[in-house]
């Protein structure tokens, strides 16, 4: 990160001091902001944020107080409870996985970190569950745009950063390190390890590092990306057969 983005977190930890005082346990920097991947404008800089107890009423004064910060540096805070955060690594192991790949403990004690324990047969579920979600966000964006090409173009690349944290996760359900690789490298090595053409999501990837490229109408753009994600849906589901 640069020193602006870096001073912005630093703020934000001291909005969290002020407002959750003792319960605030941990605030932990993960995935691309703490990488050599991270791509300034692009990337998100994901916050962990580990609390003993919390209510609406806090949130909401966290919300308000950090609102300015949150959108200009791209900040994506996730905020859990210390019990919750060591309950939910069966149902968040795609984003604990980042987590352990690479993290700063810009707060607290690092040793909250090893509540984290990896189970493949749990990652696969979570593969498979935000595949198809996937699918149909995209298939959601068409309905929603209406015929209207320039719009949905604008709802794809509006769309979130899924595709890193997806790919990331199938490379590490094949047992590869993604510690330090661009998301250019990781969707490279997703087609290689899962014999899928990802051009839609390459094109993407490109389109938001602002590079020039071939234009690209719309619906086959959308297209592009469900093909690839249909292809891993399958392979990823046929891996539950074969492990029974």
């Amino acid at each position: 990160m640069n020193e602006k983005t870096r001073a912005a977190v630093t703020t934000l930890t001291t909005r969290l001091k002020e407002i959750f005082s003792g319960d605030l346990l941990a605030v932990v920097l993960y995935g691309s902001a703490v990488s050599d991947s991270y791509c300034e404008g692009v990337s998100d800089v994901n916050v962990m944020i580990i609390l003993e107890k919390c209510n609406a009423v806090r949130l909401s004064a966290f919300g308000k107080a950090a609102k300015t910060l949150l959108h200009k540096y791209r900040i994506s805070p996730f905020i859990m409870t210390r019990e919750e955060f060591a309950t939910s690594a069966d149902v968040f192991l795609i984003e604990y996985c980042d987590i352990l790949d690479a993290n700063e403990v810009v707060y607290g004690s690092g040793e909250i970190l090893k509540a984290i324990t990896v189970s493949n047969e749990n990652l696969r579920l979570q593969l498979e569950e935000k595949l198809r979600g996937a699918v149909g966000d995209i298939r959601g964006m068409l309905v929603a745009a209406g015929g209207n090409e320039k719009l949905l173009k604008k709802f794809i690349l509006g769309w979130s950063s899924l595709g890193g944290v997806l790919f990331r996760g199938l490379l590490r359900l094949k047992g590869k390190s993604v510690i330090g690789i661009d998301d250019e490298a990781t969707i490279a090595l997703v087609e290689k390890e899962y014999a899928v053409s990802l051009e839609g999501f390459s094109v993407l990837n490109s389109l938001r590092q602002r590079k020039k490229i071939q234009p690209l109408a719309a619906t086959a753009f959308a297209e592009k990306l469900l093909d690839g994600l249909g292809v891993l849906v399958r392979i990823v589901d046929a891996m539950e057969r074969k492990s029974k």
